[in-house]
């Protein structure tokens, strides 16, 4: 061998990645011979062959005994060779991965008299595995906290298998993998089991595209959760079904806030009727019996029964009845029987959720069918005038707060409907009062009907403060009030109780400023008010009453009076409705403060209503928030691997979008066009690093690899149930009008029209920004290809509308 050919040696050497030593297979790794390319790690080949360094010195202390065992058990157990990965430290101090491929040359007993090891530097690989699975471990959390699980089920097999998914429905992700029928029946309600399985076994035979199943799970502690699964077909060549990939979400929250708006709107809605009533019927007979059916219809029976309070002979008459009650009419009782008698006593509403087991019971076989009772007392203002009774004979049925609170309501109209048919008959006895019980009764059906057209503005009308603001004149202006303010109790930062002003109306010949301010606090010469308004009764008195008016705070000349009528939701103090008067407080009885009450009682629960919409659709925008979450996520699993992809998506995504929006797509499908590219490059997740940041000329070869991207991105993205073509979108944004793009060679028309816009969008991104193997070309040069090629390479009109954006927003591609 010439010098020449031993230099070119050395030179080869000196350049491999390779690092070769050899030596015999001892405890302390003895190196007889090591290349000089050593050298990279800081060290000479005489520091290691002559032991100055032995070589496990270099192994990173923390890998150094598994390596030294590793080495002498394949040394020792007739292993022909080694492979396995350390870290070692160079002498600056860097902790670099090597890849080590250790052979053992053997005698003819088997015994290793020499090894031989080839060491390879892999830190730069190991630093990308390493952020890949730190980009899924945060994918995993971001799902997690979502309440989203990810599963996979296998028709073969009939087992479900996952991550995350157990925890949304009650089990443990090691009791997987799980057969359908074990999981369902584990975990769902029998109607829920059969729906489940009836949807899946449309699913498996084709009829439906896809799954989207949507159900209630049972949960350990007896309660139960809604959860959605959505599953998405995976198949082979033929068309066969290899497995089922899908999510489980768990929309609890969503369905809970969801089936309680139904429940409070249906409830309004009755109570809306009832108000109706007193202007649809005259007959206050037919009227309070309206009204009792309208009750039965809210708490779900038929079985109604009103009692009314005989004071002199110490007796309840049951006035009207349905149902079982019915034959029940006319009927007289002690007061002190049944649960009637609790009623009475203690003048408050009684729920008695087993009645066959109640030691109280009736003695009468009529009732003996009844399962569970609801009697609350009704009143005329603090009067007791009697009972109203709700029954059911077909179970135990599940009774909320909204619920009697809303039956409330039923025995304050009750109430009134009785009140009516006094005032009536009492006009017939003395006619001298008719005059002013016509006047009177005129004036309460005004109020009735304010109270009702406030209802139908709070049910109607979408805009809430608009709502709002036409129940409050309404009301004012049926009492004459100058002004009329709905206040909501709450609490201040520094734990003070106030109340908030949440609309107001001014009756239109009331000029000036407000009378009160937008927050008041009860201070202590509040006390008297806000005990007397938290305890159900209303404020009747001069203005000054509730304090002294801050400065700044303009009065209306005259004398003004006040009243205030309390908010009780769910028996806590929640507000009060105002009303100010010029003169004195306009007298009202007791049957008019209670739909006074019933009036403000709706205006709360309005508000509630409202809130509660407003939480169902914050919680939808958490969902679409989750979405562009896992979008993003799956960006920036492309980045991590090629920094300059990530970017590059999300320039051409913005660019693309105002080129959608010049050629004229809708908000829909802009929203499609963003996502898409967001994601058309996420295939390059698939292609080597080295190859994606090279900064030459890439081989015909590694270019063939490249092009495979766009499959790719296809193959990943329609395993999504995106509302628009993402991955058609992403598999062809290489396609050009002419035929020679890639994957498919589509032409013209058959590419999609968002597709022809991301080709020019990503084209001029590619070309105006920096890459490894070359610096940018610049705008005006990306320009110049688009218009070079349009009508041969690029979609005509969409290059006219990228040129108009690009000169109207010349800085929409600016590297940041």
């Amino acid at each position: 061998m010439s010098a020449k050919d031993v230099l070119s040696l050395d030179q080869i050497i000196a350049s491999s990645p390779v690092v070769v030593l050899w030596g015999e297979p001892e405890e302390r790794h003895p190196v007889d011979f090591v290349t000089g390319n050593i050298d990279r790690f800081g060290y000479t080949v005489s520091e290691i062959v002559l032991e100055e360094i032995p070589f496990l010195s270099l192994v990173f202390p923390g890998d150094r005994e598994r390596v030294k065992r590793e080495f002498l058990r394949a040394a020792m157990e007739d292993v022909p060779s080694l492979l396995f990965e350390y870290r070692i430290i160079t002498r600056g101090g860097e902790v670099r991965w090597i890849e080590d491929r250790t052979s053992f040359h053997r005698d003819g007993s088997g015994n290793a008299f020499a090894y031989q090891s080839s060491l390879l530097d892999v830190t730069d690989r190991k630093a990308a595995e390493l952020r890949a699975k730190e980009s899924e471990e945060r994918l995993s959390r971001v799902l997690a906290a979502s309440r989203v699980g990810i599963w996979e089920y296998f028709p073969e097999s009939d087992t479900f298998s996952g991550s995350g998914h157990g925890a949304i429905l009650g089990l443990e992700d090691g009791e997987f993998p799980l057969s359908r029928q074990d999981l369902f029946g584990r975990v769902l309600f029998p109607k829920e089991n059969e729906e489940a399985e009836t949807a899946w076994e449309r699913f498996l035979a084709g009829e439906d595209t896809f799954l989207d199943v949507e159900c209630r799970a049972a949960r350990k502690d007896g309660g139960s959760r809604w959860v959605v699964f959505k599953g998405f077909p995976v198949r082979d060549g033929e068309g066969g079904l290899l497995r089922v990939t899908g999510l489980t979400i768990d929309i609890t929250g969503l369905k809970e806030a969801e089936l309680r708006a139904e429940a409070q709107n249906r409830r309004l809605e009755l109570l809306h009727s009832m108000f109706l009533s007193f202007m649809e019927e005259l007959d206050s007979t037919a009227l309070l019996q309206r009204i009792l059916t309208k009750a039965g219809e809210l708490a779900g029976t038929e079985h109604v029964s009103l009692s009314v309070y005989q004071e002199k002979k110490n007796t309840f008459l049951r006035t009207f009845g349905t149902g079982l009650y019915a034959p029940m009419v006319n009927e007289s009782r002690p007061v002190f029987v049944g649960i009637s008698g609790y009623v009475f006593k203690k003048k408050e509403r009684i729920i008695i959720r087993d009645y066959r087991s109640h030691p109280g019971r009736t003695p009468d076989p009529r009732l003996s069918e009844i399962t569970t009772i609801i009697s609350m007392p009704f009143f005329q203002g603090k009067k007791f005038m009697g009972v109203l009774s709700i029954a059911y004979t077909d179970g135990f049925p599940e009774i909320d707060r909204d619920l009697l609170a809303s039956l409330d309501q039923f025995a304050a109209a009750a109430s009134i409907a009785l009140e009516n048919a006094r005032l009536y008959e009492g006009s017939r006895r003395e006619l001298e009062e008719r005059k002013r019980a016509e006047e009177r009764l005129r004036f309460h059906g005004k109020l009735v009907e304010a109270a009702a057209e406030g209802a139908s503005f709070l049910l109607s009308l979408e805009d809430g403060q608009q709502a709002m603001n036409f129940a409050l004149r309404s009301l004012g202006e049926a009492l004459g009030a100058r002004r009329t303010n709905l206040f909501r109790n709450c609490t201040a930062p520094d734990g003070k109780k106030n109340v908030r002003l949440l609309a107001r109306s001014s009756a239109p010949w009331a000029k000036g400023a407000p009378l009160l301010p937008e927050t008041l606090s009860w201070e202590e010469n509040l006390s008297d008010v806000y005990a007397l308004l938290a305890d159900g009764g209303i404020y009747t008195g001069p203005i000054s009453g509730f304090g002294t008016i801050p400065e700044g705070v303009v009065q209306d000349a005259g004398p003004i009076s006040f009243m205030a009528v309390p908010i009780l939701f769910r028996s806590e103090f929640w507000g009060f409705l105002g009303f100010s008067f010029e003169g004195n407080v306009i007298p009202v009885r007791a049957d008019e403060t209670d739909v006074l009450r019933a009036a403000a009682y709706n205006l709360a629960a309005s508000v509630i209503r409202w809130e509660s919409e407003q939480e169902v659709l914050r919680g939808y925008e958490k969902l679409r928030n989750t979405f562009n979450d896992v979008i993003r996520t799956m960006g920036q699993i492309v980045g991590k691997k090629d920094p300059y992809t990530i970017e590059h998506q999300e320039r051409v995504a913005l660019l693309a979008t105002e080129i959608g929006a010049a050629l004229g797509l809708d908000g829909e499908r802009l929203e499609g066009l963003r996502i898409a590219g967001l994601v058309h490059d996420v295939g390059k997740v698939e292609i080597p690093s080295e190859i994606l940041s090279k900064p030459g000329r890439l081989s015909p070869l590694e270019f063939e690899l490249i092009k495979t991207h766009a499959g790719s991105s296809y193959d990943i993205l329609r395993e999504i149930d995106f509302p628009w073509p993402v991955a058609e979108i992403a598999r062809q944004h290489h396609e050009k009008l002419d035929g020679s793009g890639y994957p498919r060679g589509l032409k013209g028309e058959e590419i999609l029209l968002e597709a022809r816009i991301l080709t020019v969008a990503d084209v001029v991104e590619a070309m105006s920004s920096h890459r490894p193997y070359r610096p940018s070309l610049g705008l005006e040069a990306a320009r110049g290809e688009i218009e070079k090629y349009s009508g041969v390479l690029y979609d005509p009109e969409v290059v006219k509308a990228c040129v108009a954006v690009l000169e109207n927003s010349s800085g929409i591609l600016s590297v940041r």
